[in-house]
């Protein structure tokens, strides 16, 4: 039986982004990265512009996971729910 896997996206991208850490890197950009979250890195020349490109990481990163059938990494807050595709409505 085919299993799908129901969670908002957009609630999941902002538990992500409250788990995220900043850090400067040694050319003055800065790197943003959700621990124990795989794929979940980027960097940017600003805090906002590597905010938005974790935002966008995050985002390719699940869809890409849910697309090839991956475990998307678990992210506290964000329960993902496995349902039986047969018992969902038409």
């Amino acid at each position: 039986m085919k299993k799908v896997r129901m969670f908002r996206l957009s609630e999941y991208v902002e538990a992500a982004l409250k788990l995220a850490e900043y850090e400067r890197d040694e050319d003055g950009g800065v790197v943003a990265q959700v621990p124990n979250a795989s794929g979940f890195f980027s960097q940017g020349d600003t805090f906002e512009e590597a905010r938005e490109n974790l935002r966008d990481a995050i985002e390719g990163v699940v869809i890409l996971a849910l697309q090839l059938g991956w475990q998307v990494p678990e992210i506290e807050g964000v329960t993902i729910e496995e349902r039986d595709a047969e018992t969902l409505p038409a």
